[in-house]
């Protein structure tokens, strides 16, 4: 009899409790604190509205991985059920959370797990979507294995274009100087994100105004065209109405309609991203 396959990620991916249960996924939960006190793990146990109003409130949040013991029960537990395990992971390029998983599997000695890191497919949907492909695969039988390999070589065809709407969050989160914040923040500067080939945030463009931001991304998207055998998932970061606007002008712009409905971005990603962001995350058709 075939080998079971459980399949794992951790909440950089912004995965739903609904998706969890649907999907048959285990969860890694990042571990998140306020001004570095009283640590809680990012399992859905605390709304995104509450964290949110901290945030807006002036409180830092700030993000760690999850523990090499975490790694170490999940694995052993998937020994002891006779089960394959395929983790994705955020990308190595921005958390250690891969190596600290890959450390936990040769500490097991177990010879069936397999730890694909996302990459390109870095976090927040992007690494979704390939949760998404490897629950496909495996219903549809193959090995562990087989769906990493899969995975590996789908990660660089992941795309994830976003703006950010206030720069405020990034200068908390130690990613970019105060006084770089606070000049785009005088210039009504936002950025638009991505992430590079080999899994770090990668600032594409930087445009005055949320009207000229939507316009760019919209030409962003039209450059590199979607796989619609894939999810395409509209994202926000605690209030849609940015994401709205964005959805309205991508579906006369670039006639890009079927989409999931707009998903929040959660608090490991969103810490950083700060209220307002949107953007969206698909599979680039082959060229």
């Amino acid at each position: 009899m075939a080998r079971g396959v459980s399949i794992l990620t951790d909440s950089a991916s912004d995965i739903t409790p609904q998706e969890l249960a649907s999907w048959q996924v285990e969860l890694v939960p990042m571990t998140l604190a306020f001004g570095g006190k009283d640590p809680f793990r990012d399992d859905h146990t605390i709304p995104m509205d509450k964290l949110w109003a901290r945030m807006e409130a002036g409180e830092t949040l700030t993000t760690s991985q999850p523990s090499l013991q975490a790694f170490l029960d999940l694995f052993e537990r998937a020994r002891e059920l006779d089960r394959s395990v395929v983790y994705i992971a955020i990308s190595s390029a921005i958390s250690g959370t891969f190596q600290t998983a890959r450390m936990a599997a040769n500490m097991t000695g177990y010879n069936h797990i397999h730890i694909v890191d996302a990459r390109q497919a870095a976090a927040s949907a992007a690494e979704k979507l390939l949760v998404w492909r490897a629950c496909k695969l495996r219903d549809q039988g193959l090995s562990a294995g087989e769906i990493a390999r899969e995975l590996t070589q789908l990660r660089g065809r992941v795309r994830l274009f976003a703006c950010i709407d206030s720069l405020e969050y990034l200068v908390r989160g130690g990613r970019l100087s105060r006084l770089t914040g606070n000049v785009g923040s005088l210039l009504n500067i936002k950025p638009l994100i991505s992430f590079s080939p080999d899994g770090q945030v990668s600032v594409i463009r930087k445009v005055p105004g949320l009207k000229r931001a939507v316009s760019e991304l919209c030409e962003t998207v039209r450059a590199h065209r979607a796989d619609t055998a894939f999810p395409v998932i509209p994202l926000f970061a605690k209030d849609a109405a940015n994401c709205r606007e964005f959805l309205a002008q991508l579906g006369q712009r670039v006639g890009l309609s079927t989409v999931t409905p707009p998903q929040e971005i959660g608090a490991t990603i969103g810490c950083y991203i700060g209220p307002g962001g949107f953007g969206l995350s698909y599979v680039e058709a082959p060229a």
